[in-house]
Parts: C-alpha cells; structure tokens; sequence
C-alpha cells in the first residue's frame, strides 16, 4: 500500500487582452451538486481548472469542442467555504479572465473535524493521525472504495483507503472515537488526472511561506511582478505593499482582515495565483 503525498503548486497562466480576475459565490447544500456552464472559447481559450477545491471535487466536463461545464461535488457532512480557480472561465478568442469560484456550504449536520485527501484513482492512500487508545472503528463505509482502521504496533493507528477501480469523483467516510462521542469526517477527492486542464501551462512554480500568514508574507523566487493583489472570497481587491528582503519578496499583510484570499501577482505576461489563509 502507497502513500500519496501531493505538493501545492502554483500555475503561471498567459495573460491575453484585457485579462481579468472574477469571483461567483454560490450556495449549496452539503452533498449536493452545482453546475457552470458555458465556460472557455472553444478552441481558441478554453477553460481550465487552476487551483483545485479544498474539500469538494471539481471538474470540467465536455458538452462542446472543449469541456467547458463546471461541474462540482459539495462534501457531505461539511458546513463552510470551498474555494476553486479557473483560468479563462469567461473568454473570447481575445480575452481570458480567471474566475474564482467560492461555494457557501451549509450542512444541517456537520461534522466538525475534516481530513481532506487529494488520491490518484487506481491509487490508495494512509492517513496515520489516529490513535489506537481512542478505539476508531469505520463509522459510515466509503460508497465508491473501501476503507479499515489499521492499528500501529505502537499504539498508532491510521485509516487506509483505496477507490474502486476506474472511480472519479469524491467519496466520504466517518470513524468514530472514544466509544463513538466522537466523529472525523475523511474526503477522498479522486481524480485520475491530477494535473489539471487539458492544455500545457506555462507553468512557474511559486513558493510562499508562511501560509496561514499573520502579518507578513515572503514569496521566493518569483521573478519581476508589477504589483501583488489579494481578492478576498466577496471580490474585492486589495494591493499589497511589497518591499525586498534579499531573494526574497515580502508582503506587508498588517492590513489584511483574517480569512481566505486568492494572492495575484502581475508579470509583464504573466498571473500568478496562489490561495493563502490570513490569521490574526
């Protein structure tokens, strides 16, 4: 049995003319389904899913030349925000604009601890963050793979899981603890193409740290970049002072309220886009 471990990345997206950056918030109900239609430009500018969701899954399905339906996946048993990118969401052979896509979950029973896992389908993965003293036992079985608590020779324990064969899509399961007063709520987000988008970027890695953030951010590496934004989950734009620190760049977030933001920076030809968490 394999572990998989997904590093964040970041894209680096072309910029056409007039290129822009959107948000839609829409509601939903935990379990649910949400549909986006009429994304891209056939041919010339389809759209492409840059920057996955956190807890649900996403993805572009075909009803044209290119896939440019948004379908997504809200997780069971979840209440809050889930966020995902695309480039080119509203294009036309000229332009491209990255729209930010934010989804309001609410959930009449949520379960309040999420463990989130990206997994390759025909794939499995482990998660070792259990305790063998707290009993776990599978709860509510995966309905699209198979999940087991697997206890450690050293009071460890873990839960594996592994997708059915050929399954795309998400897939849940609950463990109970501590004689079933407690409830973790695993996601597993399969996808059998991690790479997202189906046309190579121009890709340039960015890293950034520390993520969540307090009042300062540096950013290595990141080339010459006209100016730095962040769009909190409403849309709206705040600059970001910027001052050198070396090989690094460090970004003055003493403004910027707690919460959940997309982080911009603009090249001469380049976006470059990367979700941060501020904390106070």
């Amino acid at each position: 049995m394999k572990r998989f471990i997904l590093a964040a990345m970041t894209w680096a997206l072309p910029l056409f003319a007039g290129a822009q950056t959107f948000t839609e918030v829409r509601d939903i109900v935990c379990g649910d389904t949400s549909l986006v239609g009429s994304l891209g430009y056939p041919t010339w500018n389809p759209a492409q899913i840059v920057d996955l969701p956190t807890y649900g899954h996403a993805m572009l399905l075909g009803d044209f030349i290119e896939p440019n339906l948004l379908q997504y996946v809200a997780p069971p048993y979840f209440e809050g925000a889930d966020t995902l990118v695309i480039a080119c969401a509203h294009a036309t052979q000229i332009t491209c604009d990255t729209g930010i896509y934010v989804y309001n979950i609410s959930c009449p029973d949520p379960i309040s601890t999420v463990f989130a896992n990206l997994v390759p389908c025909n794939d499995s993965v482990y998660i070792n963050n259990l305790s063998g003293w707290w009993a776990p036992q599978v709860l509510q079985q995966a309905q699209h793979g198979h999940a087991e608590v697997i206890l450690e020779p050293t009071d460890g324990a873990g839960l594996a899981y592994r997708p059915d064969t050929g399954f795309e899509g998400l897939d849940a399961v609950t463990v109970s603890l501590m004689g079933g007063t407690q409830t973790y709520l695993y996601l597993f987000q399969v996808y059998c193409d991690l790479t997202t988008g189906s046309r190579e970027l121009q890709a340039e890695t960015i890293t950034v740290f520390p993520n969540p953030a307090t009042n300062e951010l540096f950013v290595q590496h990141a080339g010459f970049v006209k100016e730095w934004n962040v769009i909190d989950m409403s849309g709206a734009t705040r600059p970001i002072a910027v001052q050198t620190a070396g090989d690094l760049l460090r970004l003055d977030l003493s403004d910027v309220p707690p919460g959940v933001y997309v982080l911009c920076g603009l090249t001469a030809d380049t976006l470059l886009i990367k979700k941060i968490v501020v904390k106070k």
